[in-house]
């Protein structure tokens, strides 16, 4: 198959993945100066750097472009935040995180050579994105969309100092098992209302609903086992 001699942008979260990130940069930048693969590297530097960075790349660009993230699934998503107003953008990842679960479950990519010879091959799938709304913003989501003591979860581990040391010894997902069990003797069960194609479930002392487009979300958890990226339908899984 014929490479693609096409620049690729690359956007590394030097923090994913207790900066390991960078270790999975450098390697991948040695790969593409010795293939002589034209690319552009851009560095975050605070949260939603990634989503601004993408909108300007692809703002100057009217051809197909590759954006490759570099770090988890958190930079994945402000990538495609940032990029679902332009149809030429071509997204991928190459996984640097926590969890990862693009890659595990939609990119299926086993390292960051094999996911840099799938974009380099010019392998393109089309998936489907979720779109949310939230405080008056429209957002999108490729993974899944979670509420209750899964957003719970997510948000304290993004935000626990234990993570940089399930990192550091390469367990980075089981943070947010770590963080599940002790959400089960913390965590108050609420009320939600849910509309679903109009109709709508009042819904008494719920732990979560999640809406997913693939089957794994919190970091290589198989919750919904039917989910595919591009089947148009989103399945709802709730407890």
């Amino acid at each position: 198959m014929q490479r693609l001699n096409e620049t690729m942008y690359f956007i590394v979260n030097p923090m994913a993945g207790n900066k390991g990130s960078i270790k999975t940069w450098k390697k991948v930048e040695e790969i593409l100066k010795s293939e002589d693969v034209p690319y552009e590297v851009f560095f975050t530097k605070e949260k939603g750097h990634a989503l601004r960075l993408t909108k300007e790349i692809l703002s100057q660009t009217n051809q197909k472009t590759r954006m490759i993230a570099v770090g988890g699934d958190g930079t994945l998503h402000e990538l495609v935040n940032g990029a679902a107003e332009f149809p030429h953008a071509i997204i991928g990842s190459l996984a640097a995180g926590s969890g990862n679960d693009y890659v595990r479950g939609v990119q299926k990519t086993k390292s960051a050579e094999e996911a840099l010879s799938l974009f380099q091959d010019n392998v393109v799938r089309v998936i489907d994105i979720g779109q949310f709304e939230t405080n008056g913003q429209t957002g999108y989501f490729m993974n899944s969309l979670g509420m209750g003591i899964d957003a719970e979860i997510s948000y304290e581990a993004d935000r626990s100092p234990l993570k940089k040391w399930f990192n550091l010894v390469k367990t980075g997902k089981l943070i947010y098992l770590f963080i599940f069990i002790k959400k089960l003797f913390t965590y108050q069960p609420s009320y939600m209302n849910l509309t679903v194609d109009g109709n709508i479930h009042q819904l008494k002392k719920v732990w979560f609903i999640v809406i997913a487009n693939q089957p794994y979300f919190g970091g290589g958890m198989k919750i919904s086992p039917k989910s595919k990226p591009d089947d148009e339908k989103l399945l709802g899984w709730m407890k």
